[in-house]
């Protein structure tokens, strides 16, 4: 249904512009997408489409950061209220963003989609670059913590960040499989996938952070069974 178009600032219209451009991403295939279709859904002139951006690539691109930023700021917002020493702060950490992403797993799932279809790694990688570099600040503030503390025993900083963001944004290629797995009715399959992966994880990780005597937890397993039992 498109929106009765009205008056709205250019801040507004970005947002609006913004908002249906995520719902597409959950809900259609995005090479399926048109402008014609976002700026009609977001009760916006074709003009005014063309403002704020160049063309459906660079919607894209404005989106995923919103949404790096947006995973970022959770996380960053729990761990400023939380507790303990560096693991116990790191653990939280992850629990958190976790949930904010699976709160919007669609969206994220869509990215999934747009991110394995054939043609557009180039495009992907650009934006991961960018999303890893947005949330990399908050990322160094918490393994640098640990490593005043005496804690965490690091062999450089900036590696094993990067070595650190690579593996959990991979999680979510793995989520997917399980989840398909689970659709066709292979649900202790689909689990299983998903425990390994998330011990695997949890080993990789305090390995890296040198705290393999009080290891950071990965999320729950049942965090993620509502998920999986979605599709």
């Amino acid at each position: 249904m498109t929106a009765k178009r009205s008056r709205m600032s250019a801040k507004d219209r970005k947002t609006v512009i913004l908002d249906v451009a995520t719902g597409l991403i959950a809900t259609h295939p995005w090479e399926d997408v048109t402008v014609a279709q976002i700026h009609e859904a977001a009760g916006i002139s074709k003009g005014g489409f063309y403002h704020h951006f160049t063309s459906k690539e660079d919607v894209l691109a404005a989106v995923l950061m919103r949404l790096a930023d947006a995973s970022t700021a959770a996380g960053q917002a729990v761990y400023e209220r939380s507790e303990g020493g560096p693991v116990a702060r790191f653990t939280t950490f992850l629990a958190a963003t976790a949930r904010w992403e699976l709160a919007h797993a669609d969206q994220i799932m869509g990215v999934i989609r747009i991110a394995l279809r054939e043609g557009n790694e180039p495009i992907l990688l650009k934006l991961e670059q960018e999303a890893q570099r947005r949330a990399t600040p908050l990322m160094r503030t918490l393994v640098r913590a640990g490593v005043e503390q005496g804690v965490f025993d690091v062999v450089d900083v900036e590696m094993t960040v990067d070595l650190l963001q690579r593996a959990w944004r991979l999680r979510w290629v793995v989520l997917a499989e399980a989840r398909q797995r689970c659709a066709a009715g292979d649900l202790p399959g689909g689990r299983a996938l998903l425990e390994q992966r998330l011990q695997l994880e949890e080993r990789m990780t305090s390995r890296l952070l040198g705290c393999t005597k009080t290891p950071v937890r990965m999320p729950d397993p049942e965090e993620f069974a509502g998920f999986l039992c979605s599709a």
